[in-house]
């Protein structure tokens, strides 16, 4: 019999759940240090200040490490 290359196999799957885990905690950890490090409160920054520009930059770390979990599953 021959093997179906389209199967799900468990690796492919577990390493994309670990570095999904890995990418979420990295950009969450980024934001902490963000808000700590400049002295922000991000929900009065978003919320009651509307800081566009924190807002995009938010939005650009989460589109970074979603091209990094769709490389992973991507990958051979």
């Amino acid at each position: 019999m021959t093997e179906d290359t389209n199967s799900l196999s468990l690796m492919p799957l577990l390493s994309t759940l670990v570095y999904s885990v890995i990418g979420i905690v990295l950009m969450v950890l980024t934001i902490v240090v963000v808000n700590k490090l400049f002295r922000l409160q991000l929900h009065r920054e978003l919320v009651k200040e509307h800081n566009v520009a924190f807002g995009v930059m938010l939005g650009g770390l989460a589109v970074a490490i979603a091209i990094i979990i769709a490389g992973t599953i991507i990958s051979p």
